[in-house]
């Protein structure tokens, strides 16, 4: 039984340092947490637009190139008849390539914006490892931001606590 009471006081400690830490450092955590959360989005998340073929539905490049073709190939054999479809198709389809373009160009700027990838892309070549290296620049970006936040909020104290 005393054993239980251990085990169950070294966890409260535990988690009393944990807590302690996170008050302390309360801006730093959060920074952590943002950093995180935006290069979760980042890399994993597809930027997508509206669907050729079905209204309504949201589609990633992959599937939008599907569609181009499908759709294309379906437009050409129904013959010179339908050139205003043609044109009215290739005219969507510059616009939901724009928009997946547009949508490339704001990940890649939020990535250079944290001093990473500039190169790859650029060139459209980003790869795992690039990735993990921006993924660690943005939490090394957070980190910083937190333990600056964190420190102005510790020299008021400072300040506050001399002064009074």
């Amino acid at each position: 039984m005393q054993s239980n009471s251990i085990i169950r006081r070294d966890t409260m400690d535990a988690l009393h340092a944990v807590l302690n830490w996170l008050d302390h450092n309360r801006y730093l955590a959060i920074g952590l947490l943002v950093a995180v959360l935006l290069s979760a989005g980042i890399v994993g998340c597809q930027p997508t637009t509206a669907s050729l073929t079905t209204p309504g539905e949201k589609v990633t490049a992959t599937e939008l190139e599907r569609e181009a073709v499908t759709v294309g190939a379906d437009l050409a054999k129904r013959g010179a008849s339908l050139e205003a479809d043609v044109a009215a198709y290739n005219a969507a389809l510059a616009a939901a390539a724009a928009d997946i373009e547009r949508q490339y160009a704001i990940r890649a700027a939020i990535v250079e914006t944290v001093g990473s990838l500039g190169v790859a892309a650029a060139e459209g070549t980003i790869s795992p490892a690039a990735g993990i290296g921006a993924i660690i620049q943005l939490l090394t970006l957070g980190a910083a931001g937190g333990l600056l936040l964190d420190n102005r909020r510790k020299d008021k104290v400072i300040t506050t606590a001399l002064g009074a």
